[in-house]
């Protein structure tokens, strides 16, 4: 009888235990539009915007969290709130666009003008707490010379724990290196 009973409670308590819901979170990468002048540029320049290439791991909902030595993790229950590199793409697109001034960044496939590709590498967390992001852009002519190929690497401190801070800081280092390719692409033309 003893035993049935330490049965039954086992089994209650395992049950009660599975029972329990896993929400799940989803996150995106808002970023904040500028303000727009009431003055608008005309276009005298156009840039070519190639879709954001992730690397294998980076294409999938959950975020990646990278832990001792080269084990990654992936949340399944902490996931984008779409697929990641449609993110960038909007993101970069809206971003290089109100960096750029006087040009018109286009990702409908026209050819004329300077190209632009990004493909990531990393993006994600680490167990020590930084938020890593790293991958290389190009910047090609319309014949496809390259004008500029330049790796980009970032470890951002995270200034809390869980994943919220932690889409906050990719979110903020894809904005850093916008700056960095607007400056570049300026130069360049």
């Amino acid at each position: 009888m003893k035993k049935r009973m330490m049965t039954l409670a086992l089994l209650g308590l395992l049950t009660g235990c599975s029972a329990a819901p896993t929400a799940l979170h989803y996150y995106s990468l808002d970023a904040e539009l500028p303000q727009s002048n009431s003055v608008t540029a005309q276009p005298r320049h156009q840039l070519v915007l190639r879709p954001v290439a992730l690397s294998g791991q980076l294409d999938r909902m959950s975020l990646v969290y990278q832990l001792e030595g080269k084990e990654l993790h992936f949340a399944e229950y902490h996931r984008w709130a779409g697929s990641l590199d449609a993110q960038l793409n909007q993101l970069t697109l809206n971003g290089l666009s109100s960096r750029l001034p006087g040009w018109v960044v286009r990702q409908d496939g026209a050819r004329k003008g300077p190209v632009l590709t990004i493909s990531v590498e990393r993006f994600q967390g680490r167990h020590d707490g930084r938020a890593l992001l790293s991958g290389r852009w190009r910047l090609l002519t319309e014949e496809g010379v390259v004008l500029r190929d330049v790796p980009f690497q970032q470890e951002r401190v995270l200034p809390a724990d869980g994943y919220g801070a932690l889409v906050d800081e990719l979110g903020q280092g894809w904005q850093l290196l916008l700056d960095q390719i607007a400056a570049d692409v300026r130069t360049c033309s």
